[in-house]
């Protein structure tokens, strides 16, 4: 039988770690920010000719400062995106999917966990990445359709605190979903 599990959340709130610690049960994990960049480098041409540059950093500016522009980047690379997902989920395993923007996406999940974060801690663990205060401001802008479905949990504590749900949630989908 096949599971999905989806990882939803904006970003700087830990859907890496929830991911991973699913990954460390045995799931096989995909991230979607992976497939979107291999996309990306695939469709650079089409992106160059809409955008007049493929250089990330400069159409990472411009969706974020034109949610329009944002519209049109997304149309370029989430049908593919949803292709080689839908390859990579053939199998009948669990899988974890880690999709900041499952919504935009349409993804069609077994479950999902919603990581959510206080937005001081999200903006001090990104300044920790290096990201500036202006930057993070457009970012979570541009996800102000990210809203939390599913087991939402907050992830404004402590790893030790955060691993504790997750073990709580890991046995309630193993005793559910029987696998």
């Amino acid at each position: 039988m096949k599971f999905i599990l989806c990882v939803s959340g904006k970003i700087g709130t830990g859907k890496t770690t929830v991911s991973k610690f699913f990954k460390e049960k045995g799931f096989t994990y995909i991230n979607m920010d992976e497939v979107g960049n291999e996309v990306f480098e695939k469709k650079q041409h089409e992106i160059l000719n809409v955008f007049g540059t493929s250089n990330r950093s400069e159409i990472s500016e411009i969706v974020f400062n034109d949610f329009e522009k944002l519209k049109i980047l997304e149309s370029i690379l989430h049908p593919e995106m949803l292709k080689i997902l839908a390859e990579k989920t053939q199998r009948n395993l669990n899988y974890v999917i880690e999709a900041a923007i499952k919504r935009r996406l349409n993804l069609n999940c077994d479950i999902n966990l919603t990581i959510t974060s206080e937005k001081k801690i999200i903006f001090e663990r990104l300044i920790q990445r290096g990201l500036t205060v202006d930057k993070i401001e457009k970012i979570l802008r541009a996800q102000e359709d990210i809203i939390p479905e599913g087991i939402v949990i907050d992830n404004s504590f402590s790893l030790k605190i955060l691993n504790r749900k997750l073990e709580y949630i890991y046995l309630f989908l193993k005793r559910s979903f029987k696998f």
